[in-house]
Formats: C-alpha cells, sequence, structure tokens
C-alpha cells in the first residue's frame, strides 16, 4: 500500500503521453479509455463515457449567433432589406470562423507547436461561476475568437483576457455592418 508521500508525488509529477497510454492499457476494459491532456504536457486516462456530450454542453453555453437575432435588430434598426443582409452576414460569420480554424491549421503546421481558436471571453459554468453567468456574453461570435497557441490556452483556462467587453448586441452590429460595407 502507498503511503499519503508516495501518492502525492505520484500526483504532482508530469506523465507524458505514453506512460498515461500504458496506464489505459492496464485498465480492464481499454477500449473504454481515452488519453487527455489535462494541461501543462500532463496526460492521464479519462473514461469515454465522461467525453460524451462535452460538445453539446459547450454549445449550450456559446451560442453562435443566428439569423433571426441578426434580423430582429435589423428590423428594429430600420435597416434597409434587413433580411438580406442578415443572410449575407450569417455566411460572413461562417466563413470568418472558417477561416480562423484555418489558420490555427496552418499555424500548428507551419511551426509545429499546437494553435487553438480561443473564446476570449468565456461563458463560464452557472453553479461555478454564478456571478458572470447572468452576463450577456457574445458567444460563439467570430469577434469572440482568436487564433492562439494551446500553450496560452492552457494557462488562460476559462480567463477573459483583458480586452474591452464584447456584448452579444455589439456582435450582432458588427456582423451587420460586416455585411452592408
Amino acid at each position: 500500500m502507498k503511503s499519503f508521500h508516495q501518492f502525492t508525488l505520484e500526483a504532482k509529477n508530469i506523465r507524458s503521453k505514453e506512460d498515461a497510454d500504458k496506464m489505459r492499457q492496464e485498465k480492464d476494459n481499454p477500449d473504454d479509455w481515452a488519453v487527455r491532456n489535462k494541461g501543462g504536457g500532463h496526460h492521464h486516462p479519462i473514461h469515454k463515457d465522461r467525453l460524451k456530450g462535452q460538445q453539446k454542453r459547450r454549445s449550450q453555453n456559446l451560442k453562435p449567433l443566428k439569423q433571426k437575432e441578426l434580423e430582429d435588430h435589423g428590423k428594429r434598426n430600420l435597416h434597409p432589406d434587413y433580411k438580406k443582409t442578415a443572410r449575407k452576414a450569417i455566411k460572413i460569420e461562417r466563413e470568418r470562423k472558417k477561416s480562423q480554424r484555418t489558420e490555427a491549421q496552418t499555424k500548428s503546421k507551419a511551426t509545429g507547436k499546437q494553435y487553438d481558436v480561443d473564446h476570449k471571453q468565456g461563458q463560464s459554468n452557472r453553479k461555478t461561476h454564478s456571478d458572470r453567468w447572468h452576463k450577456i456574453h457574445p458567444g460563439d461570435s467570430s469577434d469572440n475568437r482568436e487564433v492562439i497557441s494551446q500553450a496560452d490556452n492552457l494557462t488562460k483556462n476559462s480567463k477573459d483576457s483583458g480586452e474591452k467587453k464584447i456584448t452579444r448586441s455589439s456582435a450582432i452590429r458588427k456582423a451587420l455592418q460586416r455585411a452592408q460595407g
């Protein structure tokens, strides 16, 4: 049996991906486990059931701009031909997101370091950050995303960068401005 001191030393050591994969292979059903980076190069096997629904949960927190929101904003602010402008704005928004993903991939290939598309303002979990939940975040708009290195992204965690705050309405207004001019 391990002593408490041995247990803490084991927990503090940075584990390589290969070591974590060996741990995964030692499990009863290794196919039910995946190796994930917990940050700072520390890898750990995680049961795949815990990963199910992760993308769905995140998409509920950071909703992308919707055409209906753009149309409503255009209608309220008396934009001429607001439906056509909203369609064009959604198309531009999707292209910007796609270009951000390709930029991250090309930077990763060129430098050999991993790059991610990160949210400048993350919308936090309701339970752990209830003080920030009521604020109207920009969500998954292209104005709220930037390409940064994975190391910077992991150290940043879900903290907001110190930049000027973006609201949902400002993201909608900027998207419509791009479509108009």
